[in-house]
């Protein structure tokens, strides 16, 4: 059973947002989920009690009347618990009817000793991680920023940190091995990577579960608002080329998250001097069109890679996207700065952070909220449901299943990341190459960024 002093986090109904049923009505399936022990968890973990593991760790029994070791027998405990709940109540118990059936055929067999490995004894030494598992759970009970504690994902540093440091020790690492196919790699004797541990944290993950608090979506009634601010704004600067610089980047970034349906950690990576090389090109040939030119180190890319967004200067809705870049790219070549990113950050001359740009995203919406509370209510917190990270995108995808953009579409505006995880891409294909392999498919290409409203 639970240890009496156990008060790590659990994820209820109550943790649960948005929730379409009142709590008060819900009735917990499993009240001792997490809890207990089951029958039958033995045949499927590996198994030591909370005396022998501590022997293995301090080489004493605990004593009682010892604070430390009290609390590292409350761990231990929950730690056992959290290996066993990696698997639910209804596999054990199937598992468990499945080795009664064993055991019954062994005695038709005539067989007096049981064909089963013997389940012991364990080495001396805490050859499966529970003193790590007590550091982990402890580090559970952080102080979190969008729940009381904070999230597993955070939590699970602790594993990493452990094995890093296993392997960058003597005897970290075993033997190394090369398979059929050519592939290789090393075995790992870091006590986290031992069965043991590995239920642990799963069953550690279930207990804990996720708060999933994503950024709120941009609809089109807050981004009409936002551009009707930002015309007004841009007049009110006239005089004032860094006032106008903001007013256009913020624009810009919005025009960049939701007609071209970019993340926040792709907005920064539009390409100013690559935007300025194919200007007069791509607004003045056949098939006009803003090339959104991304420049940058990709995750899980080798070499710089530049890759090509065409947008459409105006769209179905009457928004003019072509005359904001028009600025900001004018605004840039007043202060000399042609090349680089096209969002620099104010301190360093770098490309903005996620949280530089945030601050222009919540400026505009905090307005938008203060002049029209029908469109974005006082009770929304701006600062903290808005980000450019994600709430441009899934305002662009929420609004294009609105409008029923075709998938085939959807998909075309997508394409650049494929060609970006593509296998075989040679690093550090050059602006051109990028822009003429683009340039082909405009008008497949724009056909998002002008169907939005």
């Amino acid at each position: 059973m639970q240890d009496k002093l156990d008060d790590f986090p659990v994820l209820g109904q109550q943790d649960l947002d948005e929730s379409l049923i009142d709590e008060s009505f819900l009735e917990d399936e499993d009240p001792k989920r997490f809890q207990e022990g089951r029958d039958g968890d033995h045949l499927m973990c590996p198994f030591q009690c909370e005396e022998c593991h501590f022997i293995n760790i301090k080489g004493s029994l605990p004593r009682l009347d010892n604070p430390s070791d009290v609390l590292l027998m409350c761990c231990m405990r929950r730690a056992n618990l959290d290996s066993f709940w990696s698997r639910e109540r209804s596999t054990v118990y199937s598992n468990l009817l499945e080795g009664k059936r064993f055991l019954a055929t062994q005695k038709l067999l005539g067989i007096n000793s049981s064909s089963l490995p013997p389940r012991g004894p364990f080495p001396k030494k805490d050859v499966m991680g529970m003193g790590v598992a007590a550091s982990f759970l402890l580090r559970s009970k952080a102080k979190g920023q969008n729940a009381n504690t904070i999230q597993f994902q955070t939590v699970r540093k602790v594993r990493s940190f452990f094995s890093n440091y296993s392997h960058a020790c003597v005897g970290g690492m075993g033997a190394s091995f090369t398979s059929d196919d050519g592939s290789g790699g090393r075995v790992s004797n870091s006590p986290t990577n031992h069965l043991w541990f590995q239920r642990f944290t799963q069953g550690c993950h279930r207990r804990m579960g996720d708060i999933w608090l994503p950024d709120r979506a941009v609809s089109r009634h807050e981004l009409v608002a936002c551009f009707n601010i930002l015309e007004e704004w841009w007049t009110i600067f006239e005089k004032d080329l860094i006032g106008q610089d903001r007013v256009a980047s913020t624009a810009c970034i919005l025009i960049a998250g939701y007609h071209g349906g970019l993340r926040g950690e792709e907005i920064n990576r539009v390409h100013a001097g690559g935007m300025l090389f194919y200007w007069k090109e791509a607004t003045e040939g056949k098939d006009i069109h803003i090339p959104l030119m991304l420049s940058g180190r990709f995750k899980k890319e080798v070499g710089e890679k530049y890759f090509c967004q065409p947008l459409a200067p105006i769209t179905d809705s009457g928004r003019n996207l072509a005359i904001w870049f028009e600025r900001k790219l004018d605004s840039l070549m007043k202060q000399s700065l042609c090349s680089g990113p096209m969002f620099k950050s104010m301190s360093a001359g770098k490309k903005m952070s996620i949280s530089e740009m945030d601050e222009l995203f919540h400026g505009i919406l905090l307005e938008v909220q203060r002049r029209y509370p029908k469109i974005l209510p006082d009770s929304v917190k701006i600062t903290e449901e808005f980000s450019t990270f994600r709430s441009l995108r899934r305002g662009a995808t929420s609004e294009a299943q609105n409008v029923k953009i075709p998938r085939d579409v959807i998909e075309a505006n997508n394409r650049w990341r494929k060609i970006s995880r593509a296998k075989g891409l040679v690093p550090g294909f050059s602006m051109m190459e990028r822009y003429s392999d683009a340039k082909i498919l405009v008008p497949t290409l724009t056909r998002f960024s002008q169907s939005l409203p």
